[in-house]
């Protein structure tokens, strides 16, 4: 062997020693022993250093044998220890090895020492092996259980940490009489971090906001994330809700502290909802649910915000998840349908166009106004589902008119900002022109102010795409956002949709009139038609015609109506003067003198 075994061996008599030396020496020819007769020497030894073996007497004048080995036992437990003594009882030999002893050999029969060192090494090895394996076994056990009660990203304590140390935590208010409260938040519109930035800087976003909370918290509450973008604060024995209240002020400012991440510098906000123990609920899944609960209604209020749970929230959120699940199976069991109402060009009187609008009847809750449901569904995706329904029903409703002989006028449809975001909506939207083999400039997209500053980052890609399959493109409730004049310059916009609020006002407020003015006036300048939606009086009518306006649509010409039913006016009422008489006898009769040209 060619590595070098250190003995240390407990003997008085010089033979006996220089005995054992030659027995080892022969076998284990890089051997080195250290000889000790005294019990002070032999625990000096043991604890000043490390050995391979130790071999001792049984019986030396002020010092035994089992008490050099209950030593060596506490001090180095898997060191091998082997009695070499001139005599030793079964008794003695029994329970010596009961306490530890690896082996004995009798001087009178040394022969024996060598395969017993070498038996004793092997087992030390073996026993050494094993105790590393379970120590690693162990320092995994442990890895494990941080892993399965904490979050890989941040390293806060994760959801079911949370549930087991919440329903603990819950319990010991419970029967102190105290209150606590749960804070649950997540990042505002984090989607966008991930879809612009990529993910590898939103989990630095979440790291960022995760160490924040962490410095910030008290030792007795807990901070934890669920997954994703959200986060929850507990906070134990607080005095009552301003406590809470407090902590959600302290949790929005700080996540509304500056990022420097390298070279990139971001702000986000947060969304918390609050529930207090035991006020808002009585188990650990309820003050979660309605924590959550509360932090969707915060959202709802414009986000960067907080809520206290209320009870009416429920009710709020029992008809959220009735219509989140009716939107599953609404497209499949065909409870959407289209209406569509006439686009008026005012000098002609003749149709200009038709915009599709979407209807749900649900089968328990009837008819359900679009924004009840669209935000539903643009949050829970099944907008792009929808969306392509729309487009190719109206498409393909579009098609139909024209080959009945009913002109080739556009049909305008909405688009939602998740649709546009979504990665392929030019590909889909010429897929289906293709399917429906309508003309792409029979097809009128409307984009809402909201959605150009919403995708801003990818609108100008999309744009390209959509113009490239020739499309029109409409900016639909203009004047009511913030859009960028050089979005009017730039993207080349086909129309521009004056919105309602600015129509019903435009004959009593100043304002209004002022505004839906210059709107017109930008068009034209821009060389955009301008259309005005919800064109309800005669008066309406006649102040929009003096302003310029192109077109209009409105209950004063139609209501939406089905295909059908907008097939059979096309067919018979081409002027806007016969659309009138058929949707109101006496607005007819008394625009019946009118010349829209003039």
């Amino acid at each position: 062997m060619n590595k070098v075994i250190r003995v240390l061996h407990l003997e008085d008599s010089p033979l006996d020693q220089e005995l054992v030396k030659q027995l080892l020496d022969d076998a284990y020819p890089k051997c080195e022993i250290t000889t000790v007769h005294t019990r002070g020497t032999f625990e000096e030894k043991v604890r000043a250093e490390k050995f391979d073996l130790i071999l001792s007497d049984y019986s030396l004048p002020a010092f035994d044998g089992f008490s050099a080995l209950e030593i060596a036992k506490k001090i180095c437990p898997t060191t091998p220890f082997i009695f070499v003594t001139g005599t030793l009882g079964e008794d003695t030999v029994v329970e010596s090895l009961k306490h530890g002893a690896t082996d004995y050999v009798l001087k009178q029969k040394l022969c024996r020492l060598g395969t017993a060192v070498r038996r004793a090494l092997r087992e030390r090895d073996e026993t050494i092996g094993r105790l590393k394996a379970e120590a690693l076994l162990h320092e995994t056990e442990e890895e494990l259980r941080f892993l399965a009660y904490h979050d890989a990203l941040t390293a806060l304590p994760n959801r079911a940490f949370l549930l087991e140390r919440l329903t603990e935590l819950l319990g010991g208010s419970r029967r102190h009489g105290e209150k606590s409260a749960v804070l649950f938040f997540d990042i505002d519109c984090f989607k966008n971090i991930n879809d612009s930035l990529g993910h590898s800087i939103g989990d630095m976003v979440l790291k960022s906001i995760g160490d924040r909370l962490l410095s910030t918290a008290r030792s007795q509450d807990i901070v934890a994330r669920l997954g994703g973008d959200e986060f929850v604060v507990v906070l134990s024995s607080i005095n009552d809700s301003s406590d809470a209240a407090i902590a959600a002020e302290r949790i929005n400012a700080i996540v509304a502290k500056e990022i420097q991440l390298e070279d990139r510098l971001l702000f986000v906000t947060c969304s918390i909802g609050i529930s207090v123990f035991p006020d808002d609920g009585v188990d650990t899944e309820e003050i979660l649910r309605n924590a959550d609960t509360a932090m969707f209604c915060a959202k709802e209020k414009g986000r960067n915000r907080w809520e206290f749970f209320t009870k009416d929230m429920n009710e709020r959120a029992l008809a959220r998840l009735t219509l989140e699940n009716g939107l599953r199976v609404a497209l499949a069991e065909g409870q959407f349908y289209l209406e569509y109402q006439p686009q008026i060009a005012i000098a002609s009187g003749q149709v200009a166009g038709a915009e599709a609008l979407l209807r749900w009847r649900h089968p328990e809750l009837g008819l359900v106004p679009p924004n009840r449901f669209i935000p539903v569904a643009e949050s829970t995706g099944e907008i792009l589902r929808i969306g392509e329904w729309v487009l190719r029903t109206a498409c393909a409703e579009a098609k139909r008119w024209q080959n009945e002989g009913l002109g080739s006028f556009p049909v305008a449809v909405n688009v939602s900002a998740v649709q546009f975001r979504h990665d392929g909506f030019a590909k889909m939207v010429k897929s289906v022109l293709e399917e429906t083999s309508l003309a792409p400039e029979c097809l009128e997209l409307e984009l809402t102010e909201s959605l150009l500053l919403a995708c801003s980052g990818e609108m100008t890609t999309v744009l390209d795409e959509l113009r490239e399959i020739g499309v029109r493109l409409a900016i639909d409730d203009f004047g009511t956002g913030y859009c960028s004049f050089s979005y009017l310059r730039d993207y080349r916009f086909s129309k521009l949709k004056v919105d309602g609020t600015f129509v019903r006002g435009i004959t009593t407020d100043s304002n209004d009139a002022a505004i839906a003015a210059a709107i017109v006036s930008m068009g034209k300048i821009l060389r955009m038609k301008v259309i005005a939606e919800c064109v309800e009086t005669e008066q309406q009518l006649k102040m929009l015609r003096m302003c310029g306006c192109d077109e209009v649509q409105g209950y004063l010409l139609s209501r939406p109506v089905g295909a059908a039913a907008l097939a059979e006016k096309f067919k018979s009422l081409q002027q806007l003067e016969t659309l009138v008489g058929v949707s109101s006898p006496m607005v007819s009769r008394r625009m019946g003198m009118m010349t829209l040209g003039h």
